[in-house]
C-alpha cells in the first residue's frame, strides 16, 4: 500500500470520528433525534473500517486468516447496522412520519430489514454458517432497492429531500465501485488493488456525503430560524392589531361616554340654586370631576399601550404636560429638567411608561395635596450608559410618618419593583424621590 493511500484513509478516520464527536455534541444541545443517528452512523464507520482494514490499522497480515476472521465477526454486522442508522437519520431529518406515510412506511421496512440482515450476519458468524452465497445474492437485491429509494423520492417530492437522493446516488456509486475493486482484487491478489486500496472511491463517497449534510443542515437551520422570526412577527403584528382595536374602543366608546357624563354633570351644576351649588352636596360636580379623573386614567392606558409612544421622547414631553396641567390652577410652580445627553429615542416599553408615569402621578398628587410646597420639579436624565434617573422633588414640608400617602408609598414600591427598578424616599428641606429603572 502506498502512503498517499494510507494518509488519505488516516484522514478519512479521523474526520468520520470528529464529525461524529460534533453531531454527539449537537445533539445534546438541541435533542433533535436526526443528530443523535447521524453521529452513530458516522462512529459505526470508523469501527467498520478499523475491522475491514485490519492490516493497516493493527498491522495484522491480510493473508493470515485466522487472525483476519476475528474481525469479520463483526465486520458484516456493523456493515448492515450504519444502514440502520443511516435510514433512521433520513427518517427523523426529513420528518418522514408526518409529512410522507409512504416513505415513511418503506424507511421502516428497511429499518427492519436492515437489523434482521444485522442479527442474520452476526449469528451466521458465530455459529460458523457458511452463508456467503446468501450474503452476495442479499447484496445485489439490495442495490435496486436503494435505487427505489431514490425514485420515490422523487416522486414524493418531502422538504430537503435533495440532499437525501444525491447522497444516496453518490453512495451508490462508490460503493459499487469498490464492490467491482474488491471483486478484482479477489481474482488479482497480487494486482495494484488491494483490500485498503479498494475502500477509497467509497470513502470518498461518505467524505462527500458528509459535506452534503453539512450544507443541508445549515439550509434547514437558515429555515427553521426564517420560520420562527416570521412566526413571532405574525404574533407580534397581531398584538398591535388587538392593542390598536382596543386603544380604538377606549377611545371611541368608552372616553364618549365619560365626556357624556362629564358635559351633562356640568350643565346640571350650572342649573342648581346657588346654597347646592356651593354647598357639599353638588353631585354633579363631584360627578363630573369622577369622571374627569376616569378619563385621565383611560388616557394613560390608552398611551401606555400605543406602541408609537415607546421612546424616552414621548415619555418625558408627556410628564411634562401632565405636570403643567396639573399645577395649572394651584399655587405650586412646576418644572420639569431633561438631561441633554439624555438619548431621547432610546426605546421604553409601554409597561415602564405607565408604571413610571403613575409613581410620578402618585409624587406629584402628594406634592399638590400634603407638601405645602411652593415648588415641584421633575428630572430625567441617563446614568451609566444604560439606566435611567428619575428625581421627582418638591420644597414643602417632606413626608410625614403615618400620613395618608402610606399606602402611596406602598403602590409607588410595588410599581418600580414590576419594572425592575430601584425607588428612594428622602425628606431634607422638603421631598425628594430618587428612581432608577434599567433600560431593555
Amino acid at each position: 500500500m502506498n502512503q498517499i493511500s494510507e494518509y488519505f484513509i488516516y484522514f478519512f478516520e479521523s474526520v468520520a470520528f470528529f464529525m461524529a464527536l460534533f453531531f454527539f455534541i449537537q445533539f445534546s444541545i438541541l435533542r433533535r433525534l436526526e443528530y443523535l443517528c447521524y453521529a452513530l452512523y458516522l462512529l459505526l464507520l470508523t469501527v467498520y473500517y478499523l475491522l475491514a482494514i485490519p492490516e493497516l490499522f493493527f498491522g495484522i497480515d491480510y493473508n493470515d486468516k485466522t487472525s483476519i476472521a476475528g474481525y469479520d465477526l463483526f465486520k458484516r454486522p456493523v456493515q448492515f447496522l450504519i444502514s440502520v442508522f443511516y435510514s433512521l437519520f433520513v427518517t427523523y431529518y426529513l420528518g418522514l412520519k408526518k409529512r410522507s406515510r409512504p416513505l415513511y412506511r418503506l424507511f421502516n421496512f428497511l429499518l427492519i430489514l436492515y437489523t434482521v440482515l444485522s442479527a442474520g450476519c452476526l449469528a451466521g458468524n458465530f455459529f460458523g454458517i457458511a452463508y456467503d452465497p446468501y450474503y452476495y445474492f442479499i447484496s445485489l437485491i439490495l442495490f435496486p432497492v436503494q435505487l427505489y429509494v431514490v425514485i420515490a423520492l422523487f416522486k414524493y417530492k418531502v422538504p430537503y429531500s435533495n440532499y437525501v437522493i444525491w447522497a444516496t446516488i453518490i453512495l451508490l456509486l462508490g460503493s459499487t465501485v469498490t464492490l467491482l475493486l474488491s471483486l478484482y482484487q479477489a481474482k488479482n491478489p497480487a494486482g495494484i488493488i488491494n483490500n485498503a486500496n479498494s475502500y477509497i472511491p467509497v470513502m470518498i463517497s461518505i467524505l462527500l456525503d458528509i459535506f452534503l449534510f453539512a450544507v443541508a443542515l445549515q439550509r434547514k437551520i437558515a429555515d427553521n430560524e426564517k420560520s420562527l422570526i416570521n412566526a413571532a412577527y405574525m404574533r407580534q403584528q397581531a398584538v398591535i392589531l388587538e392593542r390598536e382595536r382596543i386603544i380604538a374602543d377606549l377611545h371611541d366608546d368608552v372616553g364618549g361616554g365619560l365626556s357624556s357624563i362629564r358635559m351633562m354633570s356640568d350643565l346640571m351644576a350650572q342649573q342648581l340654586p346657588d346654597d347646592i351649588k356651593k354647598g357639599p352636596l353638588n353631585f354633579a360636580l363631584k360627578i363630573s370631576a369622577t369622571a374627569k379623573e376616569i378619563t385621565q386614567r383611560m388616557n394613560t392606558i390608552i398611551w401606555s399601550l400605543n406602541t408609537e409612544n415607546d421612546t424616552l421622547q414621548n415619555f418625558v414631553e408627556y410628564v411634562r404636560q401632565f405636570g403643567v396641567s396639573f399645577f395649572e390652577n394651584s399655587s405650586i410652580q412646576f418644572q420639569s429638567s431633561i438631561s441633554p445627553s439624555l438619548p431621547l429615542l432610546k426605546e421604553l416599553s409601554g409597561v415602564q411608561r405607565k408604571n413610571l408615569f403613575l409613581v410620578i402621578k402618585e409624587a406629584l398628587h402628594n406634592t399638590l395635596k400634603h407638601s405645602g410646597a411652593q415648588h415641584a420639579r421633575v428630572t430625567v436624565q441617563i446614568e451609566n450608559g444604560g439606566v435611567v434617573y428619575i428625581e421627582v422633588t418638591d420644597d414643602g414640608k417632606g413626608i410625614e410618618k403615618n400620613n395618608s400617602f402610606g399606602n402611596g408609598l406602598k403602590n409607588m414600591n410595588k410599581r418600580i419593583a414590576e419594572i425592575n427598578g430601584t425607588i428612594s424616599f428622602e425628606s431634607y428641606n422638603g421631598t425628594q424621590i430618587k428612581i432608577t429603572v434599567p433600560l431593555n
